[in-house]
């Protein structure tokens, strides 16, 4: 597994679950050499573990990685570069991989498609065998959607993300702007 993708899920469920549930998944990853892996997530065993030791289904221990995926700060603010709206965002979803790659070269994540049903009614599409990064995406949406102040209604259905969007300033999204922390930096704060 990548190293990098490694430490975020450790530190996922440290910040998460506490000491005591790494410490007891750790132990458990010697014994769980028949639990499954999907391709484009490398080796997730350390989420089938602590998905078995929570009695949670390990699709929603993704969807809870991918939303503290999107609350990390540096993490937040690379996806809000993918738009000044959520709908924008969402929209440019399928540069994600791309993006992903540049930073993590050896990364195999999934193409994403997007396609727009309606005006605020957006379908994510991921291959049907990525259930893992389906959930996960859906936890980032969530999160995002919330950082944008939309009123985002995100649905899982299969390997698709159903994201309606009834109203794009239902509340007052996070503050962003492209340069803040360098000006920041520059004036010595």
């Amino acid at each position: 597994m990548h190293r990098l993708i490694d430490r975020a899920i450790e530190e996922f469920l440290r910040d998460t679950y506490g000491d005591a549930l790494l410490g007891a998944v750790q132990q458990m990853m010697g014994r769980a050499a028949d639990l499954p892996a999907e391709e484009g997530l490398h080796d997730n065993s350390r989420i089938h573990v602590a998905a078995r030791r929570l009695a949670k289904p390990a699709d929603e221990l993704f969807e809870d990685l991918g939303a503290w995926l999107a609350r990390q700060e540096a993490i937040r603010r690379l996806l809000r570069f993918s738009g000044r709206e959520f709908a924008e965002f969402v929209i440019r979803l399928d540069e994600l991989p791309g993006r992903a790659h540049m930073i993590l070269p050896d990364i195999c994540m999934p193409a994403i498609t997007v396609t727009e049903c309606s005006l605020g009614d957006l379908r994510v599409i991921l291959p049907e065998r990525e259930t893992g990064w389906t959930a996960l995406l859906a936890g980032m949406l969530r999160v995002m959607a919330d950082d944008y102040g939309a009123l985002g209604l995100i649905s899982v259905e299969g390997s698709q993300i159903g994201v309606l969007i009834p109203d794009a300033e239902f509340a007052q999204g996070r503050d962003f702007q492209l340069g803040a922390a360098f000006a920041a930096r520059g004036r010595g704060v």
